[in-house]
């Protein structure tokens, strides 16, 4: 019912180039301990990367790792990518530098886009929407977003504007009983290193 996808083919220009899904957190890499979470509410894997083949010695079969099939446009190519390879109706999308996702989340946004019209159900956390933790209809989506990268139209946000979707707040994940700690991603070297030092000081 479910495909989690995972987008890693990023320029990772505010990390100097290094790929972030290759960052280290708790001895994992992070794409590694996003496979994890992800196993527990999806039934199939999809890793969009620049080198498809880096990722060789860690995946297993349930997963598979393609390039973006548009280059060079951002997030919205890797949706298309993982979208045009989906066998699911359903897809928890995730961009490779959030080190701490939240299935429980997933599986309660998806549980609200089934019993719903909408194409997404998308978190808005600090009212800033969550697009990289957000849970879609992939299948009904592809077009537009294929309509979109033929338009030149490369901007992720302005999807917001073509599909129906539905915002959850913070005030909703609290009355869940589910943390938001799933947001927090890591742009930046600086981020990184606190990542780590705050982790250091938890354990």
């Amino acid at each position: 019912m479910l495909t989690g996808v995972i987008l890693a083919g990023g320029r990772n220009s505010r990390m100097q180039g290094h790929n972030k899904a290759f960052l280290k957190y708790d001895d994992e890499f992070f794409f590694e301990r996003q496979m994890k979470e992800m196993r527990k509410v999806c039934e199939q894997l999809i890793i969009v990367a620049n080198d498809p083949s880096s990722y060789d010695h860690f995946i297993e079969n349930d997963v598979i790792c393609i390039p973006d099939i548009y280059t060079g446009h951002g997030p919205i190519s890797g949706f298309h990518a993982a979208f045009s390879n989906i066998n699911t109706e359903y897809a928890w999308v995730v961009g490779c530098d959030y080190p701490n996702l939240s299935a429980p989340a997933a599986q309660w946004m998806l549980s609200r886009l089934i019993s719903s019209h909408y194409d997404a159900v998308i978190p808005i956390i600090g009212g800033m929407h969550q697009m990289l933790h957000g849970v879609y209809r992939a299948q009904r989506m592809l077009p537009i977003i294929s309509g979109r990268l033929e338009a030149g139209q490369y901007r992720l946000s302005g999807l917001l504007d073509q599909i129906s979707w539905l915002g959850m707040d913070e005030k909703e994940w609290r009355e869940a009983g589910i943390g938001t700690e799933f947001s927090v991603d890591v742009d930046t070297r600086e981020q990184y290193e606190a990542l780590l030092s705050d982790h250091g000081r938890r354990i």
